[in-house]
C-alpha cells in the first residue's frame, strides 16, 4: 500500500540484459520507497546495478519483472512513447559527462527543455534569465560550453534539469569530472535545491558527495544490501 508521502515505490524489481549467448541479472529484488522532498544516495561498485536502477526510475528503460510505481502510479510496463510524456516537465537529468550540446550557448542549452515543454517564449526567456541568476551564470549566458570552466558546465547542466521544475531530480556520478572545489560547489548547489522542495536521487561513487545526502541505498550484486541515514563527514 501506498505510503502517504511516497513518491516512489519500488517492489521486487527485477532487470535482466539477455543476449543471444549471456543472461545478465543487473537487478535483482530491489525494494526501495523515497518519499517527496528526500535525498537519497545510491552508492557501490561499479557493476553493481546503481545506473541501471536510476534510468528505470528516469523512465529511460522498463524493468523486467516487478513493481514501480510514481506518484502511486504503476510505471513499469509503459510504452517507451508514455515513458517519454510521463517524464516531460516531471524528471530532471544530471550526468557526469554535463551532456550540453556544444554548438548552442548557456542560455540556448538551458532554454531547450522548455521549448520541448511547449513554454512560450517570453516565458521561457524570463525563467532561463531567472535560474541563471540564482545559478551565478547570467555573465556567461552567450558563452558557449568549450569556453567553460567544468564546474561552470556542471551548474549550466543543473540549470536546464531545473529549469522546468521537475518535481524529482536524478543525478549520476554529478561531480564525476569536477575537483573538489567544484565538486562541493555542486553538492551545495544540490543540497539548497533539497531543502526547497526537490526530490534528488543520485547515484555516486564518492562518500564524501553521499554524506550531503539523507539517507544512502548501497547496492551489491543488483541487490539492496542496506539502506540508512547518510553518515555526515
Amino acid at each position: 500500500m501506498k505510503k502517504q508521502n511516497d513518491m516512489i515505490q519500488i517492489k521486487n524489481l527485477n532487470k535482466v540484459f539477455r543476449t543471444s549467448e549471456v543472461e545478465t541479472q543487473a537487478l535483482n529484488n530491489v525494494n526501495i520507497d523515497v518519499d517527496k522532498g528526500d535525498f537519497v544516495a545510491i552508492m557501490g561498485p561499479s557493476g553493481c546495478g546503481k545506473s541501471t536502477l536510476l534510468n528505470i526510475i528516469g523512465l529511460l528503460d522498463n524493468p523486467s519483472s516487478g513493481s514501480y510505481q510514481l506518484d502511486g502510479k504503476e510505471m513499469g510496463a509503459l510504452k517507451e512513447s508514455q515513458r517519454t510524456s510521463v517524464r516531460k516537465g516531471r524528471i530532471g537529468f544530471v550526468f557526469q559527462s554535463f551532456n550540453l550540446i556544444d554548438e548552442l550557448t548557456v542560455a540556448e542549452n538551458v532554454e531547450l527543455p522548455l521549448t520541448y515543454l511547449g513554454v512560450p517564449r517570453k516565458e521561457r526567456a524570463r525563467r532561463v534569465r531567472e535560474i541563471l541568476d540564482r545559478l551565478n551564470l547570467s555573465h556567461r549566458s552567450r558563452h558557449y560550453p568549450l569556453q567553460l570552466s567544468g564546474g561552470q558546465q556542471q551548474r549550466v547542466a543543473i540549470a536546464r534539469a531545473i529549469v522546468g521544475n521537475p518535481v524529482i531530480l536524478l543525478a549520476d556520478e554529478p561531480t564525476g569530472n569536477l575537483d573538489s572545489t567544484n565538486g562541493r560547489e555542486v553538492m551545495e548547489l544540490l543540497t539548497s535545491l533539497n531543502r526547497e522542495g526537490t526530490t534528488i536521487v543520485m547515484v555516486t561513487h564518492s562518500q564524501r558527495d553521499a554524506s550531503y545526502a539523507r539517507r544512502t541505498i548501497n547496492l551489491f550484486d543488483g541487490s539492496v544490501v542496506s539502506d540508512e541515514a547518510a553518515r555526515k563527514i
